[in-house]
């Protein structure tokens, strides 16, 4: 008679798992406050109790190792929960924004089959979705979170759960672990020109690679305290959560940025150490009268991960705030972050998003697939432990976009934007490859044309299209917000385009707006502006 032996875990294996920090400072840091959200101030201790809470009620729900949760909630408590949970019960977090449309939300859930869902009770439209979706795709557990909505909505199932109450009767002691390193931490959905889901898979690997690697450059410390209002759901926004805690600071973590003041009164309230934002965020809080009376001491950095920041909001920003470091930064789903702008740099390189992180290596490719010059454009390539998995069960797309690296046997990320590289290795962005405008047989890059027009007195900001034109093929448009008290003209935005760059690039069409359309990220439409 034989007998079976199960090999024991080796607990320091969870040293390498991306939520190991949130069980270490728990027991060196208990009582310092890892979360503030919604009214409520988590200690470390707090924190990862929950989060071995959710995992059991998670692992009771059928949730084994590698399945996927989906977690379609606003930034909060319970979301923090979900995520740090579903890693505890060796699961794949999937964050997803409320606002998601219920067409694409149906499409995520049929990629991703998730075994559990927790979604937020005001999402009635995309619920009433996932009802309706094939069996595979619908999940097997269902949580519901906050309020319910005005009027009653169908379900996803009849079996939907009360998060809280779930949670609260579930053990308090965390399943066993089995996870490593290379196992999936997170599956983000970004969307291409085509309007194509894609799922970017990143290893706990990834994320404590580029989290140790940000927190190198940005000098992150356990005092610190970093004020989110980006959405969890994109990269940006998570690694406000994941950085900070892997250092045992704490997170102040807003539902977003729908109004300037109450937020930058939280800043000095919360004593905040760090800020992360868009070029529309900062223009929002320059466009504040009260902006300078704030009193934002304990500030020491702010950063910029989107498009570049407009040199006139880089300049009236280090005014008002001379003690500040700006760190311009760059970065992808697909790699989470790439380069940085030392602060020290800002005003030498004002259009320059930076050197490569620590940890990995950049270049730029022409399309023949050779180096390119110092100051020569073509595609920036990125090597690195940064780098995504792949797409989820996307094969073709993670074969345009990983590709065969210097050495035999790895894939480097060919990310699809055009960059310029200078002798020291400074990075300028130039376009998308499928932003770029080809008008009168030239090629207009929309950043140049809207930091042109940035400059002008009185405009807030810009965005830069190209748009059918019966006698042009393409032309270019500049849409415009001014402030209300600025007496600025299309002649005005077209002689400014016209003095700093070449005649093509200049606007055909003008068109002022109030504000520009953003994604809950704060990134620019483009697509509604053609």
């Amino acid at each position: 008679m034989s007998t079976q032996h199960t090999a024991r875990r080796d607990p320091r294996s969870d040293r390498f798992l991306i939520d190991s920090a949130l069980r270490s400072f728990a027991a060196s840091r208990p009582d310092h406050v890892a979360l503030v959200s919604e009214g409520r101030r988590l200690t470390y201790r707090e924190l990862d109790a929950l989060a071995d809470r959710c995992a059991a009620l998670f692992r009771a729900s059928g949730v084994q190792r590698g399945d996927r949760v989906m977690i379609a909630l606003d930034n909060g408590v319970d979301a923090v929960v979900a995520y740090y949970g579903t890693l505890r019960a060796d699961g794949v977090p999937s964050l997803l924004g409320t606002a998601m449309r219920p067409r694409r939300l149906g499409q995520v859930m049929e990629l991703a089959e998730p075994r559990a869902l927790v979604a937020a009770r005001s999402m009635r439209e995309g619920l009433a979705a996932v009802a309706e979706l094939p069996p595979a795709a619908r999940p097997a557990a269902t949580f519901l979170s906050g309020a319910a909505p005005p009027a009653a909505a169908a379900g996803p199932s009849p079996e939907a759960r009360d998060f809280q109450e779930a949670l609260a009767g579930a053990p308090s002691e965390a399943p066993e672990r089995r996870a490593i390193e290379l196992d999936l931490a997170t599956l983000c959905w970004t969307s291409g020109s085509t309007g194509e889901s894609k799922g970017v898979m990143l290893t706990h690997q990834n994320l404590r690679n580029s989290s140790a690697a940000i927190g190198a450059y940005l000098e992150h410390t356990a005092d610190d305290v970093i004020l989110c209002v980006l959405p969890l759901s994109h990269t940006y926004g998570l690694f406000q959560l994941l950085v900070t805690h892997a250092f045992g600071g704490t997170v102040v973590l807003e539902k977003g940025f729908s109004m300037p003041w109450p937020i930058v009164q939280k800043l000095a309230d919360e004593r905040a150490t760090g800020f992360a934002g868009v070029p529309t965020i900062f223009a929002s809080m320059l466009s504040l009268k009260n902006f300078a009376k704030a009193d934002l001491s304990a500030l020491r950095y702010m950063t910029n991960a989107a498009y570049g920041l407009p040199a006139p909001q880089l300049l009236r920003l280090r005014e008002l705030l001379p003690n500040v470091s700006f760190f311009a930064m760059y970065g992808q789903t697909e790699c989470t972050r790439v380069c940085y702008l030392p602060p020290s740099l800002a005003l030498e390189r004002p259009s320059s998003v930076g050197i490569a992180m620590p940890n990995e290596e950049l270049w730029i490719e022409r399309e023949d697939g050779t180096r390119a010059a110092p100051g020569e454009v073509g595609e920036l390539v990125v090597r690195g432990p940064n780098v995504m998995r792949g797409y989820w069960k996307n094969p073709d797309a993670t074969a345009r976009a990983l590709r065969p690296g210097p050495l035999p046997g790895e894939v480097v990320l060919h990310t699809g934007d055009l960059f310029k590289m200078d002798e020291e290795r400074y990075l300028y962005f130039v376009a998308r490859k499928d932003d770029i405008i080809k008008t009168r047989g030239e090629k207009v890059s929309p950043l140049e044309v809207e930091s042109a027009i940035c400059k002008v007195p009185g405009v807030i900001e810009a965005a830069v299209v190209g748009v059918p034109d019966q006698v042009l093929g393409v032309a270019v448009k500049a849409a415009v917000v001014k402030a209300p008290d600025a007496a600025v003209t299309a002649d005005d935005v077209r002689k400014k385009v016209r003095s700093e760059l070449d005649e093509v690039a200049v606007p055909k069409f003008v068109e002022f707006m109030d504000a520009l359309p953003k994604t809950a990220s704060g990134k620019v439409k483009k697509s509604e502006l053609i």
